[in-house]
């Protein structure tokens, strides 16, 4: 098998075994966690170490529960081979929270503050908390109202990670 193929390969199984909720699923979790550490922090580095280090631990939660949990299905093997397979198969999580690090870090690097470096980081969750929910919508065939609703829905979760952020502000 070439290595072009072996990559696809990996990609479609990736996209068939919840690699795409996942991603989202990260996306979320370091977006509540830097929309609350920023609001009260002077500099960036406590942002972007506070989200790294707890999307870090919700991705290894993540693994933990499967592993341990998929012995529930999976009797035949044992807990480390449960581990290493829940090891490659979770990354989604911890890639998921790795675009929202690289935008608030971005708008660091750019000379934002720590505030609207982390609405810059929110908004772009906003933007593709949205875009993956109408490309999902779109391939399953939805068109119209329906769409718009689907993308309505989706982008409703990162507005409510702002409106957090707002309340944590005051």
């Amino acid at each position: 098998m070439d290595v072009e193929h072996q990559r696809f390969t990996r990609v479609d199984r990736f996209m068939r075994n919840k690699g795409p909720a996942e991603i989202l699923y990260g996306a979320l979790v370091s977006s509540v966690v830097l929309a609350a550490t920023s609001a009260g922090a002077e500099t960036g580095d406590i942002v972007l170490l506070a989200t790294a280090l707890v999307s870090v631990t919700y991705w290894l939660a993540h693994v933990y529960a499967d592993a341990v949990g998929g012995r529930f299905d999976d009797v035949d093997h044992s807990a480390g081979h449960r581990l290493r397979h829940a090891l490659r198969n979770n990354t989604g999580v911890l890639l998921g929270s790795l675009p929202v690090l690289v935008v608030f870090a971005i708008g660091r690097l750019v000379g934002m503050d720590v505030y609207r470096a982390a609405f810059l980081a929110l908004w772009f969750t906003v933007a593709m908390l949205a875009a993956v929910a109408a490309l999902a919508a779109h391939r399953a065939g939805v068109r119209g109202r329906a769409l718009v609703g689907e993308v309505a829905l989706a982008a409703a979760f990162g507005l409510l990670v702002i409106v957090l952020k707002y309340w944590f502000m005051h």
